[in-house]
Order: structure tokens, then sequence, then C-alpha cells
């Protein structure tokens, strides 16, 4: 268990450092075609891979995070990490930062290795407003 924990800390590191940098070549090798973003806003939303790679460009910039202790469990080809995370985003122009529950679903393929399939990202203060829900909905390019 301790070799999966310590490849797969180190790809959701490198996931947030892409997410950081607005690497969308570096999130594209990390994150699989199917992927979605769940975001616990009030109401709940969903980005898939194209929106979220879209959002780069300034609609949900990453300007800063710092990973606290994560549990993993793994399940055959599937490993479950959950971890608190700080992080500071910017959501359009509104400043997002704060406390976030952060669960990740990494699959490994047979041919390009362990790749996030699911995420979700759950900001620890409530959403009362809707203001951010609203936000993020515009970004799904589906819409």
């Amino acid at each position: 268990m301790a070799d999966i924990a310590v490849t797969i800390e180190t790809e959701a590191l490198r996931l947030m450092q892409a997410w950081m940098r607005g690497d969308a070549g570096a999130l594209k090798k990390l994150i699989h075609r199917d992927c979605t973003l769940m975001i616990g806003t009030s109401p709940p939303q969903l980005l898939d891979r194209p929106s979220l790679l879209a959002a780069l460009d300034g609609g949900l910039q990453c300007r800063g995070f710092r990973l606290g202790e994560a549990l993993i469990t793994r399940h055959v080809k599937s490993v479950w990490w959950s971890a608190v995370a700080e992080l500071e985003l910017k959501l359009g122009r509104t400043e997002w930062s704060g406390s976030f529950l952060m669960t990740d679903l990494w699959r490994k393929y047979r041919f390009s290795g362990w790749k996030l399939a699911e995420r979700s990202l759950a900001p620890t203060a409530v959403d009362e407003d809707h203001k951010l829900a609203g936000h993020l909905r515009k970004l799904q390019l589906w819409r």
C-alpha cells in the first residue's frame, strides 16, 4: 500500500501544479477523457474534461494550494484519494479561497498508467447565495 500511496500522492501533486500553471497539455496527460469534476456548491455543479480544460483560460484558476494528509484506499485498479486542501481559486472575477474536501478516483489504465477518473471538490463553507454555482454553470460547454 505504501508504494501506491506515493504514486497517487505524486500524481495528485502533479495535477495540482499543472492546474496552477494553467498547463492544459499536462492536465490532458493526467485526466482521463471521461473525467468529471463535481463541485459542491449550492446547487452542485459538474464540469466535464473539455469544460475544465477550457476554463483554464480565466474561468477557474488555481492560484495556490496546500494539500493536507491524504487517506488512500485501493480497489484493484482504482484508488480513492481524499484530503483536505487549502485552495486559492479564482472563478471569473471572484476570488474563492479556503478549505476544501478533495476526493479523487484514480484508475490505472493498461497503456496510459494512472489517470484521474473523477474529482469531487467541496468547499467547507456553504455557498448560501448560489453566486459561485452560477459562475460554475457558465463554464459548462454543453449549456
